[in-house]
């Protein structure tokens, strides 16, 4: 089955009478791996970091970029304090199953991530799928800068199953290709997904794909042995493709459903709102308009991933049963599920804030 493709938050018709201008984007990446504190205390699988190939070393090196684990302090300059102590922290507890891509070239900003399915565990590290998908997917956009991410997508899915490092797994996956002129498109497949903010308030999330309760659509790579018992029927032309139109002052969010499973929607727009408050304080004063657009990327990450991973330790019963409930909780009752609380996740978070180039 091959999905169209759907347009969402089309622009108002502009003049064409002056140029307009061009736009960039400042990116945040967050993660946090379900087994790092304060939940269990053992580093997560490496996969494949640290490994003498090539899909090895572009792993190590997207663990090396900037990137918080949900882990702000208000003491801290810049809510991390140490720098390099947090850098330290976010490496050795990793992504966990979780892993993501970021590529700016020209024109182009590509994002994505996607997140592996755990139930391979422990015959084989689900890490690997997810990791060698996003390698290959960053690959291919290297390539061709300009390319939609439904077309990444499928050549990453084929080149996984090319190659030799993944024995089998499976994972769901959003892509998102943003240009210099606001235009954007994106391919979600699974219940890993994207939001868009405008003036800090949600103007478009996507849905979950699921086929039952607790089990997306995903891409998976499946030994010839255990192909009969385990049919797997998902493909990449399967995900939902869309395009948008992006103003300045958007933020377009990726996350794994380690935060869609356990922080709402309608949070989303609160805690912009509080992370704008905050950088156009008099204290954030000195910034120029570039680095508060960096900063909010950052801590807004950041802030996601902590808000998420405190919903994970929710227990459904916060006020006397009456607190707000997390999505996951929420899905399970629609389905008849006695599940309270939240749900212990790795969880990875990108987030793009849109600026005018001066």
């Amino acid at each position: 089955m091959m999905r169209r493709t759907s347009r969402v938050l089309n622009q108002h018709p502009v003049s064409h009478a002056r140029a307009r201008p061009s736009l960039f984007y400042s990116l945040g990446v967050s993660y946090a791996a379900k087994t790092s504190p304060p939940f269990e205390h053992t580093p997560s699988t490496a996969g494949l970091a640290g490994r003498p190939s090539r899909a090895g070393r572009w792993v190590d090196g997207m663990l090396r970029l900037r990137a918080g684990r949900g882990d702000l302090r208000s003491g801290g300059e810049g809510g991390w304090g140490d720098e390099a102590e947090m850098a330290r922290a976010v490496r050795k507890w990793g992504a966990g199953e979780d892993f993501f891509a970021v590529l700016q070239a020209g024109a182009y900003t590509h994002l994505a991530v996607s997140d592996g399915v755990g139930g391979w565990a422990p015959q084989y590290d689900p890490s690997l799928y997810s990791q060698s998908l996003m390698y290959h997917y960053h690959a291919y956009v290297a390539s061709s800068p300009s390319a939609a991410p439904w077309a990444a997508l499928e050549a990453a899915y084929a080149a996984v199953e090319r190659d030799g490092d993944v024995e089998a797994g499976s994972a769901t996956a959003v892509g998102v290709s943003l240009d210099d002129t606001g235009k954007g498109r994106a391919v979600n497949l699974g219940d890993s997904g994207f939001s868009i903010l405008r003036k800090d308030a949600l103007v478009y999330s996507t849905s979950a794909q699921t086929h039952y309760f607790n089990c997306p659509y995903q891409l998976a790579k499946i030994p010839e042995a255990m192909a009969k018992a385990n049919p797997n029927t998902d493909r990449p032309a399967h995900g939902e493709r869309l395009e948008f139109d992006l103003e300045p002052g958007d933020i377009v969010i990726l996350y794994t459903d380690g935060l869609a499973d356990n922080l709402p929607q309608a949070h989303l727009g609160p805690l912009a709102s509080a992370v704008t408050r905050l950088l156009t304080s008099e204290a954030n004063a000195h910034l120029a308009p570039a680095e508060r657009a960096a900063e909010r990327a950052r801590v807004l990450a950041d802030v996601l991933v902590g808000y998420a991973r405190a919903g994970m330790a929710r227990t459904g019963t916060e006020d006397g049963g009456t607190g707000w409930k997390t999505p996951f909780e929420l899905e399970a009752r629609r389905h008849g599920v006695g599940f309270k609380g939240g749900k212990i996740d790795d969880i990875t978070v990108v987030t793009a804030v849109v600026s005018e180039r001066m």
